[in-house]
């Protein structure tokens, strides 16, 4: 084969599919050396089996693929779960060629490990990991050695993690930690170890027995965090709900916050104080809430009843959204009307409205 410049191959690869460009680098080293960083740039890697290949092929070659590696992805996909291909199931040694792997990686920016048994969080904690990622996703548990790898991120802008186990200790964040982080979802008490970086959008999951602390967490937002700029809490009970919103008024975020969300919107007797508290966020522009608790449900003409009220109160709204169980309703305002738009099968979890506002 007549051999072409290094700039003629990566020309043609750089127009080729993700299928085209496996097929590309078997036939020829010049186009493997061409489409190799590409195909190895984000990897995919959702269940035990490509997990093992995976970082098998990250190894080969005196790991010389490492550096190609922008993104990984790791998790099990429920339709690929078997006895044998099962993340869940993994032994030590698995988790350990995953360590190896990413030790490789010294270019990783993006990085997702969603653990079923939340108990690895140990293969971070390792001194030949050289990247600094700019956005994590991790279901691993926040102990001692996910604190240790968080110190040494200083470029991290983005996370999203789940709690400690119920039979250890959170871990505190020492308060210089993550210096330009804007971005978090997780339980409410890891929120409370990040009140030294500068967060611009923050949601908080809660459960029975972390939900009264969330006013005081908020409260601790209010008094420094001017930088923040959308809250969302999931769980809130209805009785904290407008004692949460009443510290957001009147707080250093009242001039700023544009969305606040997903709460659990109180029956109409109690609306007098909810309507004072909406009165001080004059930077407001989405509101979500969740109507699951009302019966019956309310429907489109309520709805639209309700946020007129709404907005009387918080002129600057343009967004409101009902949830009621897996159903949304998202009203918008548009050359003065507001329309709705309803979608099913939704759920609160999943919804990243929080981060785009």
């Amino acid at each position: 084969m007549i051999q072409l410049p290094p700039e003629i191959y990566s020309a043609i690869v750089s127009y080729a599919s993700a299928r085209d460009l496996l097929a590309l680098s078997r036939t020829s080293k010049a186009f493997q050396r061409a489409a190799e960083p590409k195909i190895y740039e984000s990897m995919v890697l959702r269940d035990a089996e490509s997990i093992f290949l995976g970082c098998h092929a990250i190894l080969a070659r005196d790991a010389s693929r490492g550096p190609y590696v922008r993104r990984i992805f790791i998790y099990q996909d429920a339709r690929r779960a078997t006895a044998r291909n099962n993340l869940s199931a993994a032994p030590p040694q698995f988790w350990l060629a995953i360590q190896h792997a990413l030790t490789k990686t010294e270019n990783l920016e993006t990085l997702c490990i969603h653990d079923p048994t939340v108990s690895h969080s140990w293969i971070l904690n390792h001194k030949q990991i050289k990247f600094q990622l700019r956005e994590a996703t991790f279901r691993l548990p926040w102990d001692a050695d996910l604190v240790s790898f968080l110190q040494t991120q200083r470029k991290l802008l983005a996370l999203t993690t789940a709690d400690a186990r119920d039979d250890g200790p959170l871990f505190p964040l020492p308060p210089n930690a993550l210096p330009i982080l804007e971005v978090f979802s997780g339980p409410v008490l890891v929120v409370a170890e990040l009140l030294g970086s500068p967060l611009k959008r923050v949601q908080m999951t809660t459960d029975e027995d972390t939900a009264p602390l969330v006013p005081t967490i908020v409260a601790d937002l209010g008094k420094i965090m001017k930088t923040l700029r959308t809250l969302s809490i999931l769980g809130l009970p209805e009785e904290f709900v407008l004692e949460t919103v009443h510290l957001v008024a009147t707080s250093v975020l009242a001039p700023q916050i544009r969305y606040l969300g997903i709460l659990r919107l109180p029956m109409m007797r109690e609306w007098d104080r909810l309507h004072h508290s909406l009165m001080k966020l004059s930077a407001l522009v989405m509101l979500e809430v969740d109507v699951t608790h009302w019966e019956p449900a309310p429907n489109e003409g309520l709805q639209r009843m309700i946020l007129h009220e709404i907005r009387v109160f918080c002129s600057s709204l343009q967004q409101v959204v009902f949830w009621h169980s897996m159903h949304r309703f998202h009203w918008y305002s548009r050359d003065g009307q507001w329309h709705c738009v309803h979608t099913t099968g939704r759920n609160t979890v999943n919804d990243n409205q929080w981060r785009i506002v």
